[in-house]
């Protein structure tokens, strides 16, 4: 079994939204949020191709032509096999890895959540990552205050204290997100 990438879910969820180049698809990684993904070709081009194996993205058949740039374009699109598989991406449970070691790849998840599942999938969602985001900072704020009976005022500690409270914020964001979605359930 092939695993598939977050590289390879972005790319389908941005197909999701609309037909692409790939050259369209590396300019929304160079100029969004989204930067933190690489807009190289040679991550691109591969990801693009690897998806197109799998038939979950499709050539349309159609060539697109920048200003100024005389070289065409394949335009992909994303089929229903590609739409089946990033909605089951979308729906899968949070778990304690993914909120510790890719949170990002977790935000991503909830981003393409409108238009592709119900609310209350993504209400779900925000409960699970709540769940287990207030685990994990149970855990490490023991960890911190037994670090800091021992070095009250090290840097490492200090450090350590941001780490939390960033993720404090994020779990009081959750809780809001997922009240202010739940109200629309409603």
């Amino acid at each position: 079994m092939q695993t598939t990438t977050t590289l390879e879910y972005a790319l389908l969820g941005l197909l999701r939204q609309k037909a692409q180049s790939g050259y369209d698809l590396r300019k929304t990684f160079a100029t969004t949020a989204m930067r933190h993904y690489s807009d190289s070709p040679g991550s691109i081009y591969p990801a693009l191709r690897r998806l197109e194996a799998r038939g979950w993205i499709a050539d349309r058949g159609e060539a697109s032509t920048e200003p100024r740039d005389p070289r065409k374009r394949r335009i992909f699109a994303l089929t229903e096999a590609g739409l089946k598989a990033l909605v089951a991406w979308i729906g899968e449970p949070v778990t304690r890895d993914e909120v510790v070691l890719r949170e990002a790849a977790l935000m991503l998840r909830f981003a393409y959540m409108d238009g592709n599942v119900p609310r209350s999938v993504a209400c779900r969602f925000l409960a699970d990552f709540e769940r287990e985001k207030a685990a994990y900072v149970a855990e490490l704020r023991a960890q911190f205050e037994e670090m800091r009976s021992k070095f009250p005022l090290h840097t490492g500690v200090l450090a350590f204290q941001s780490g939390i409270e960033q993720m404090e914020a994020q779990l009081s964001w959750a809780r809001s997100a997922r009240a202010r979605l739940a109200e629309s359930v409603s």
